[in-house]
């Protein structure tokens, strides 16, 4: 009697997923230029104050002599410091808010948050870190806001700071 091998079984992975999970919808790119541009904004007013504070800082104390040689006063350090702060701030002014709730100021305005997109989970404050050098590289890389714009022709409406760190943004 001749001996018949076992049949050969294929592995088959599980079918993908397309799209949110029933109930959620991703924001529309419009609504996220324009919370885009309300957390500009507020962002810009407070970053404006540090600078502000910072350069009276710089120029305290700080004097011209006739021959025109700048004397800088014992305000330097200080405002340099506080300039500093302000490009910190600026930097992690986002990524903080995505870590605490997913939603910045002007998200949160048009009910909008940032969530994992493989399970819809909360965003970390490093996976927000990474978002925003996404942000940069879709910025200042690129000249024009290529990233951005792709958003609007992606089916899950993913800039390319999304696809960087793993998020969708999804009416809240």
């Amino acid at each position: 009697m001749a001996v018949v091998p076992p049949p050969a079984y294929q592995y088959a992975p599980p079918p993908q997923v397309v799209g949110p999970a029933p109930g959620i919808r991703y924001a529309a790119w419009f609504s996220r230029l324009v919370a885009y541009l309300i957390d500009g904004f507020i962002l810009g007013i407070v970053i404006m104050a540090f600078y502000l504070i910072g350069f009276v800082a710089l120029a305290s104390g700080t004097t011209v002599s006739s021959d025109g040689t700048v004397n800088p006063g014992g305000g330097v350090g200080i405002g340099l410091l506080v300039f500093l702060l302000g490009v910190v701030v600026g930097f992690l002014w986002k990524p903080f808010f995505w870590s605490h709730g997913g939603q910045t100021p002007g998200y949160k305005l048009l009910g909008m948050r940032v969530v994992r997109a493989r399970d819809g989970g909360p965003v970390g404050f490093g996976t927000g870190v990474l978002r925003m050098i996404g942000y940069i590289i879709n910025d200042v890389v690129f000249g024009i806001p290529l990233g951005f714009i792709w958003a609007a022709f992606d089916n899950a409406k993913q800039g390319w700071h999304d696809k960087i760190a793993g998020t969708v943004v999804i009416q809240a």
